[in-house]
């Protein structure tokens, strides 16, 4: 049981870092939105990618406070294959986020970040949710 004891804080860890991330985009999202344009482009262009941007940013927000409520109201915070699968989502995802601040990345990359490491867990994390409540209980162990 000793090995176990350090995942859930870890796993909150993980996922604050990652949200952390997250919101820190918006401070550099002009600077992402600019390196994806062309030399010669208009305000109209500039104006779709900044709303793609927000809602891929919005959505990530949206799948890491969904993932953090089922954790902190106790849904999934007690299996440990799905903690795991957290931590390491969450991890690598903050990490790319990071890069993509620091090297100001093409503006979609964030949506890859997004449907490889908010997606899924978000989905999975609702799939324990809605089995829980219909269920009664999944006491995976």
């Amino acid at each position: 049981m000793k090995a176990f004891d350090a995942l859930i804080p870890t796993r909150f860890m993980a996922s604050i870092c990652f949200l952390i991330s997250v919101m820190m985009v918006f401070s550099t999202m002009a600077d992402n939105i600019i390196v994806s344009l062309p030399s010669t482009y208009s305000q109209t262009s500039y104006d779709s990618y900044k709303s793609s941007l927000n809602l891929v940013l919005s959505l990530h927000i949206i799948c890491i406070c969904f993932n953090l409520a089922g954790f902190l109201f106790g849904f999934s915070m007690f299996i440990p294959s799905h903690t795991i699968l957290v931590i390491i989502s969450h991890t690598i995802g903050c990490i790319y986020s990071c890069v993509a601040i620091m090297e100001t990345w093409h503006y979609l990359n964030f949506w890859y970040i997004w449907a490889f490491f908010s997606a899924p867990v978000a989905f999975i994390e609702a799939c324990i949710v809605i089995g829980t409540f219909s269920l009664g209980s999944l006491n995976i162990t």
